[in-house]
């Protein structure tokens, strides 16, 4: 007798489980695919307003100065030279980076005996910079100086940040 309703809960169970399968299945998709161009995405982020003042300029110019001295122990003046150009693009980079992606901060401070012990502060900037152009450079008193511009179109800056 236990075996019979053993087995006839078990046909139910199994019997349960094949017709909510199969009702899943049978069921239309209600998933809709639909083509989205950069158009209609542009049409949305002016509609919600998402990025403040667009509007006012068709194009965003960021120029920075970035700063570079050689190192003490160089060959010949001409490698001083370079090496500190080198220097100051990657710090004009840098900067441009920053204004553009902002920077991430790190801190930490180590406290013993209730007395501060020390403090370490991190600033790293992760971005991509492409196209940007040297305005101006000089090499005057051991420091290199670069002026470096990035000009982005208004379309390009909404594509990138309008998030």
């Amino acid at each position: 007798m236990k075996s019979l309703v053993f087995l006839l809960v078990l046909l139910g169970v199994f019997a349960g489980c094949s017709s909510s399968s199969s009702s899943v299945v049978s069921t239309p998709s209600e998933v809709v695919v639909q083509k989205v161009d950069k158009d209609d995405i542009r049409d949305v982020i002016q509609k919600e307003k998402m990025v403040a003042g667009l509007d006012a300029q068709p194009e965003a110019t960021f120029s920075v100065i970035g700063e570079g001295i050689p190192p003490l122990d160089t060959v010949s003046p001409a490698q001083a030279k370079a090496l500190a150009k080198r220097a100051a693009m990657a710090d004009g980079y840098r900067q441009l980076a920053s204004k553009l992606y902002g920077i991430q901060i790190s801190a930490k401070d180590t406290v013993k005996d209730a007395m501060l012990k020390s403090t370490v502060i991190e600033a790293r900037v992760h971005g991509l910079i492409k196209n940007a152009s040297i305005i101006d450079q000089d090499f005057k008193d051991g420091l290199y100086r670069v002026e470096m511009e990035l000009k982005l179109d208004k379309d390009k800056w909404q594509e990138l940040f309008a998030y």
